[in-house]
Formats: C-alpha cells, sequence, structure tokens
C-alpha cells in the first residue's frame, strides 16, 4: 500500500517580491514628479486670466522664471540677460523646436518681461508662452 504525504503543509504564495515591486513603482514616482516640477519658481506669484481650459499634458518646453525684483531664473540657476541670450541662441540652434515659457511674478515690472522676450525674439526662438493661472468665473465648470 502506497502512503501519500500529507496535503496540509502546502506553501504560501510569496507576497514580498510584489511588495517590493509596488515600494519601487511608488519611489520612481514621486521622483519623477519632482523633477518635472523643479524648474518652476514656487516663490512667483501668477497672474490669473478666466474662460480658460486647462491642458492635460504639457509639451517639453524651457521654462524661464522672471521674480518679482526682476531676478532671472532657468531652472534653479540665476542668470543675466546676457548669459539668458547666449543660452536661448544654443537652445535655438539645437533644438529649433523647442517652446519656452515665461513665468513672470504678478508684482514684477512689464520691462523685465518685455527683455526676456526681446532676447528670446533675437536669439531665434520661434515659440514663447506666457505662464498665468487659469481662474474660471463662477458656474464655468471649473474649479473655484
Amino acid at each position: 500500500m502506497r502512503i501519500r504525504p500529507d496535503e496540509e503543509g502546502e506553501d504560501a504564495i510569496n507576497l514580498m517580491p510584489l511588495i517590493d515591486m509596488v515600494f519601487l513603482l511608488l519611489v520612481f514616482f514621486l521622483v519623477a514628479t519632482t523633477i518635472a516640477q523643479e524648474e518652476r519658481d514656487a516663490e512667483i506669484d501668477l497672474p490669473t486670466a478666466s474662460n480658460m481650459t486647462a491642458l492635460s499634458d504639457p509639451p517639453p518646453q524651457l521654462v524661464i522664471n522672471i521674480r518679482e525684483d526682476g531676478e532671472i531664473k532657468v531652472g534653479k540657476q540665476t542668470v543675466t540677460m546676457e548669459e539668458l541670450e547666449v543660452m536661448l541662441k544654443k537652445v535655438a540652434k539645437d533644438e529649433p523646436d523647442k517652446e519656452l515659457l515665461i513665468r513672470a511674478d504678478l508684482q514684477s515690472y512689464h520691462r523685465y518681461f518685455a527683455g526676456v522676450v526681446r532676447v528670446a525674439r533675437e536669439s531665434g526662438i520661434g515659440k514663447a508662452k506666457i505662464g498665468y493661472i487659469i481662474q474660471a468665473e463662477p458656474g464655468q465648470g471649473l474649479p473655484e
């Protein structure tokens, strides 16, 4: 007569690799989100616009931040107008289709913004956008 081994000692499913993978994905997305927002200067108070719809995913672009006192920042680096001009000429030469996003503080003088736009045009940048906050009128469907 044949003796069969106990079926009660069945191996349990090991969930440790699944948990490890979930935590690695969580860390990856946290780091990726942080890097994507790194170029935007949080100290800039942007103007608002009404009756606009938000874009779902902005295209890759060069972000220039202009603070209230006229300080120009590209990423985390503070630059002068001359350095900005050199940088934009290089971008226009290397990546002619690259868009430019200019984020000027609400309280900054218009001359700072106008100076950056002038340098961008003279450098050969074809597309420039202005950063602002979308503010819908009550009842328009966008969050207030």
